[in-house]
């Protein structure tokens, strides 16, 4: 064991260490692996397997040029990758959030607890017989997102299958990205709110959810989001107009999402803000802390 590798020992006994550094060698492949150590379930994720796609290496070079809400994330090794999801894991636990445990790590492996059933499954199976349950936890999802900003927070990526149910609480997982690290936190977060109805918008099953939805975020998220949300969608608005003349089949599903979401948050927030307003796309706020 090098002293790089951090153990939580509370949760290991010595056989159940053994068996999974053997499922880890075993498993080297894997970017993601289920196992069943000590009686319990974990997840192996590993960051050394999987190159950065193409796309996302684009994205990263020209990154600096583009508005501040469309920047990616840093881009790190595995290590600096690992790091982040636990320091990540460790603020969202600070705030009373309800998060995996992580059972072990070194420099390119990260091995979480079982958190049970995702909430995307949840809303799978109960749209066809309880429209209403389903919807009203599409609601508990953006009011939970709202109480993590509020807490100053970020998930990065919040998407229906990175959040599970636990006593009848919203808790997070997969903290993957950071994109507070590049823009001003409030338009991370302002970012996170859009993302998360790209998902709700579209899942909606009864007339009233998304109107909701947002009423249940604004509700727990601060009051300075909602500019940075404006200034968002506003862009992806104008951005996204030629796409409405293009069919729905030739769009596709995550075009469609896109399109749903920005229109409904562009009606329900109204206007932009006015040209002297603090939220700005031109990317030359810094991220807080930075001086």
């Amino acid at each position: 064991m090098t002293e790089e590798t951090e153990i939580r020992t509370d949760m290991l006994s010595a056989d159940g260490l053994a068996t999974l550094l053997r499922l880890i060698v075993a498993q080297a492949s894997l970017r993601v692996s289920r196992a069943s150590v000590d009686s319990r379930l974990v997840w192996i994720k590993r960051y050394d397997v999987e190159r950065m796609p193409l796309a996302k290496r684009l994205h990263s070079l020209v990154s600096p040029l583009l508005p501040v809400f469309l920047r990616s994330s840093p881009t790190t090794g595995s290590a600096e990758a690992i790091a982040r999801e636990m320091r990540k894991l460790a603020s969202f636990r600070a705030a009373g959030f309800a998060v995996p445990d992580v059972v072990f790590s070194n420099q390119s492996v990260l091995v979480l607890s079982d958190v049970g059933e995702v909430v995307q499954k949840t809303l799978m199976d109960s749209l066809p017989t309880d429209p209403a349950r389903h919807d009203d936890l599409l609601i508990d999802l953006a009011r939970a997102l709202g109480e993590a900003h509020r807490a100053g927070l970020c998930h990065g990526r919040p998407h229906p299958r990175d959040m599970f149910l636990r006593d009848g609480r919203i808790g997070f997982l997969d903290f993957e990205e950071e994109p507070e690290a590049v823009m001003p936190l409030p338009m991370a977060q302002a970012r996170d709110a859009w993302l998360l109805f790209l998902q709700i918008s579209p899942r909606a099953a009864l007339p009233e959810t998304q109107a909701r939805a947002l009423a249940a975020y604004r509700a727990a998220a601060p009051l300075e989001i909602i500019p940075a949300l404006r200034t968002l969608t506003t862009f992806f608005a104008r951005a996204m107009a030629p796409l409405r003349l293009v069919p729905n089949g030739l769009i596709g599903k995550d075009g469609r999402r896109a399109i749903d979401a920005t229109d409904f948050l562009s009606r329900a927030l109204g206007k932009a803000p006015p040209s002297n307003s603090k939220v700005s796309m031109t990317g030359r706020e810094r991220p807080r802390g930075q001086s």
